[in-house]
């Protein structure tokens, strides 16, 4: 059998100066619009009006935890040539239980995140178009109506338009939002205090008084909560390997499919000074669109985490139920009516985005899921496989928009953001880092593994994902 080699990258993978790679941007683009569309334009700014600056330490964490399990998952890919989840086909036990659990967990997660997302910029838009407070038969209307709408958009969307779009829309929001947070005046110090200083905060007692179906839970379940979905989780993470391939990086350019596992062990790698240079040039293009997406989803946690602790928290105003977005904007009012019409460009470009990528990025997570069992060499049609997403998601997520009128569980979009918050974006992202940890370990020889240091991050990132999303699940629908 033939020795892996990797091809030639190009000359900006090679040249030095990192400037020259920028135009590796792309899949984590993707990968970060559908992120801020839920947590950051929601759970950053409930966390900054609930908690001030104090907890901002804590979506710092969680976002390195995930910036570490996706680039250490993508460096696997890149340099192997099989996702992850095909190299768990080899684990002890029945074959596929692992990929098999961690895509059930996604297919559970998918029509919760469809519902939340709609039913949030659908209050938004109830809200603005009646310049009063909506029914909640209104805001569920609308975000039916978003729904259908972004299955429309999905249905013939492609990656390079949807790259492009995405690409548009977080720069939008990058520059609306800072402006808007910057123009609030933050303190800085309490800031910097907040990034770097760990603590577990309690609720004011005006927490107790107004809101007090938040105060009924203990603080640390609520940050659990925001790890789990700041940064995203599987649903997006799954499928962002398969943006991977249709970026015909690194041995993708030759085949965009490969099955090296076996339980013999795994396909030879050249070791070669050459090949090992080279995997080390395209590693770079990860390093550089899993840093840059993950930058930009910090920013945006800084600025909306900003929003919440100077305009909310300092007036007594937690997005809550189905007031989840407005709160910002009136108080925005008081600094300059032109920042509401940043804001809502902002908010509608940042939601109305994730909504219109969920599809395709879902339909990723599928694809790539369902790969390590196919049969023969013939790929799946992702074309059928995606109108399937499609219309499943749609009628399961518009079911749950309405079955929230008699189910106090799923009531809004901050209980129903709880289930795939929980389950995909923090226990199913640390049992995720533990599998990659096996997988380099099993399957790349020496020169190519990751160093220590990346190594026993992973596996402490696993641990401590694993860890909140089982007790945070068991404390909010058991205990």
């Amino acid at each position: 059998m033939d020795l892996i080699r990797y091809p030639e990258p190009p000359k900006q993978l090679t040249d030095h100066g990192w400037w020259k790679s920028i135009g590796f941007l792309g899949p984590g683009i993707i990968i970060a619009s559908v992120s801020i569309g839920t947590g950051e334009t929601i759970f950053a700014s409930r966390g900054g009006a609930i908690f001030g600056y104090a907890i901002l330490w804590c979506f710092t964490l969680g976002l390195i935890m995930k910036a570490i399990q996706l680039y250490a998952s993508s460096r696997y890919m890149m340099l192997s040539g099989e996702h992850p989840m095909q190299s768990w086909t080899q684990l002890p036990g029945p074959r596929g239980w692992l990929p098999i659990g961690l895509l059930f967990i996604t297919a559970i997660c998918l029509p919760f995140l469809l519902a939340a997302l709609s039913i949030s910029v659908g209050s938004i838009l109830a809200w603005m178009y009646s310049k009063s407070e909506a029914s909640e038969i209104t805001v569920r209307t609308w975000a039916t109506g978003l729904v259908l709408v972004a299955a429309l958009f999905g249905w013939n969307q492609n990656y390079k338009s949807l790259e492009k779009s995405q690409t548009v829309i977080v720069a939008v929001l990058l520059i609306t939002i800072v402006i808007a947070a910057i123009a609030c005046q933050p303190n800085v110090v309490a800031l910097f205090k907040g990034m770097f200083v760990p603590v577990l905060p309690e609720y004011k007692s005006w927490i107790t008084v107004s809101y007090p179906n938040i105060a009924v839970k203990a603080p640390w379940i609520e940050l659990v909560t925001y790890v789990g979905i700041i940064g995203g989780g599987l649903p997006a993470y799954i499928g962002y390997f398969g943006f991977l391939r249709d970026k015909q990086w690194g041995l993708f350019q030759n085949q965009s499919i490969y099955q090296h596992s076996t339980q013999s062990g795994f396909q030879e790698i050249d070791s070669s000074e050459e090949n090992l240079r080279n995997s080390r040039n395209w590693l770079r293009a990860i390093k550089i669109d899993v840093g840059g997406s993950f930058i930009a989803i910090f920013i945006f946690s800084c600025a909306f985490m900003v929003l919440g602790a100077v305009i909310l928290h300092k007036s007594q105003m937690v997005p809550d139920q189905f007031d989840l977005l407005t709160h910002q904007e009136k108080f925005l009012t008081t600094l300059s009516p032109y920042l509401v019409i940043l804001y809502r460009v902002g908010i509608v470009a940042a939601i109305g985005g994730t909504l219109f990528a969920t599809f395709d990025v879902w339909t990723k997570s599928v694809y790539e899921g369902l790969l390590p069992f196919k049969k023969s060499d013939k790929s799946f049609s992702i074309s059928k496989l995606k109108k399937i997403i499609i219309i499943t998601t749609t009628i399961i997520g518009i079911s749950v928009i309405w079955l929230g009128l008699v189910w106090e569980t799923i009531s809004n979009p901050i209980t129903i953001v709880a289930v795939p918050a929980l389950l995909g974006g923090t226990t199913g992202c640390g049992i995720w880092c533990l599998g990659v940890a096996w997988a380099d370990r099993r399957n790349l020889p020496e020169g190519f593994r990751m160093n220590m240091t990346l190594f026993v991050a992973l596996v402490i990132s696993g641990v401590a994902l694993l860890g909140m999303g089982l007790l945070g699940f068991y404390f909010k629908f058991i205990g």
